[in-house]
């Protein structure tokens, strides 16, 4: 089997945009729950979220903020990328069938440190904006 790899830091342009789209189902929730081991009464009990502002479940705030990770690893720049940092803000719940479309875009690029940062946005299916994020990516470097 042959590695693959994103593109590298000479191969991205400023501006360039991935996106990633998930419907948030009950398996989600759950998984999430299972393997961060956060059974926040808010995400996991509907008794418990009904007598909440919020009237019902919503998602982890961090599964939501995942979907970047999915652009990062197998898009934009793809395999062989890690994540340096991150910074979210949450504007909205998201609730279990919302469908979740992330938007990742290149703002500038550090060919010397070998560093991007981007920026991110969320959006329901019905537009609202539910996430902004920002942060730093580290492409991955050819393979010799």
């Amino acid at each position: 089997m042959v590695a693959r790899i994103g593109k590298t830091i000479d191969q991205l342009k400023t501006g360039e945009q991935a996106y990633f789209a998930k419907t948030l189902s009950e398996a989600d929730m759950l998984l999430f729950s299972g393997v961060t081991g956060d059974v926040n009464q808010l995400p996991v009990n509907e008794e418990f979220a009904k007598k909440t502002r919020y009237g019902r479940r919503i998602a982890h705030g961090m599964l939501t903020a995942s979907f970047i990770t999915n652009i990062v690893g197998m898009h934009l720049p793809g395999y062989g990328s890690t994540m340096a940092s991150q910074s979210v803000r949450f504007v909205h719940p998201v609730y279990v069938g919302d469908t979740i479309e992330v938007g990742l875009t290149l703002t500038e690029i550090f060919p010397n440190e070998n560093q991007v940062h981007f920026q991110a946005l969320g959006k329901n299916q019905d537009g609202v904006q539910v996430m902004v994020a920002s942060g730093v990516i580290i492409p991955p470097r050819p393979l010799n």
